[in-house]
């Protein structure tokens, strides 16, 4: 038992608290009630395919929403600040950072310094395991993971490395049956802030 626990304990590093399949499933009001005060949201394939310049309507009350309830949005990119600033020029988001390096963790945790945050206050919501759910592990703050909206062999800009290495952590993970899409929850936080 304690050999197999060891076997499986580096999986806690890249283990989402949320599964959901898109931002659309989020309970943003829920996530109020725990006390989340900022959600840090990733760009390509988390709310939008690499491809497209701007925003959809669905993104833009989805962010306007999260907004409205009193949580600030910080839209957090690899990308470059051109296609960044591009895509955000139609969102008022609260915090913008291109070029963020994820998965190294500096300009995020300048960030929440900046907004006098705790990382227990912040969740941060992507579609990759290493450069989203494993930073915002490292940082202490909780972590949404959701499908990526097309297929991230097709996105030329990605790592094929990171790339290769998410699609292993996923294989462990669901065989292990830690990833589970729960509708029923709508991809809410549980009070101990376990993976549902």
């Amino acid at each position: 038992m304690i050999k197999k626990q060891r076997k499986t304990y580096w999986l806690n590093y890249f283990r989402p608290n949320v599964f959901i399949k898109s931002f659309t499933d989020l309970n943003i009001f829920l996530l109020k009630k725990t006390g989340v005060k900022m959600l840090i949201c990733d760009l390509d394939n988390t709310l939008s395919p690499h491809f497209t310049t701007f925003p959809t309507r669905k993104v833009i009350e989805f962010c306007h929403k999260v907004q409205m309830i009193g949580i600030k949005l910080a839209i957090v990119s690899n990308n470059s600040k051109k296609r960044v600033t591009k895509y955000v020029s139609r969102l008022t988001p609260d915090v913008v950072i291109a070029n963020a390096h994820k998965p190294l963790k500096r300009k995020i945790m300048k960030m929440l310094d900046a907004n006098n945050l705790k990382p227990s206050e912040v969740i941060m919501m992507g579609d990759q395991f290493i450069t989203d759910v494993w930073v915002a592990n490292r940082i202490g703050c909780h972590s949404i993971l959701v499908l990526p909206i097309v297929d991230p062999k097709g996105d030329a800009s990605s790592n094929w490395f990171v790339r290769f290495l998410d699609s292993l952590i996923y294989q462990h993970l669901e065989h292990g049956n830690y990833l589970k899409l729960d509708y029923r929850r709508e991809g809410v936080i549980d009070n101990e802030y376990q993976i549902i």
